[in-house]
């Protein structure tokens, strides 16, 4: 699968969750590429736009791993690079 059509998987598994996925520009690079945080209440994945796609891929594919992504179906090799996220684990984004 395409790295942008891994991400775009990825963007609709967290909208599955109900979980907002935002991509902007952020003022500091973020050191991995973004990640989860809590808004108000409601989970949101902020994602910076700037980064390599790897390390965007990689913030989100964490995001869905601490979230539970388990019951959310998912295109195989996003739900591998998900899985590979988990702490303890190599991220390696094929494509």
């Amino acid at each position: 699968m395409d790295p942008q059509d891994l991400l775009d998987e990825l963007v609709q598994a967290a909208q599955r969750l109900g979980v907002e996925v935002r991509s902007e520009p952020f003022e500091t690079p973020a050191a991995m590429g973004g990640g989860l945080c809590v808004v108000r209440g409601a989970h949101l994945v902020l994602i910076d736009q700037r980064a390599p796609l790897v390390d965007r891929l990689g913030a989100l594919a964490r995001a869905l791993g601490d979230l539970g992504s388990e019951a959310v179906y998912m295109a195989p090799e996003a739900r591998e690079l998900v899985d590979q996220s988990r702490p303890g684990r190599r991220l390696t984004p094929s494509g």
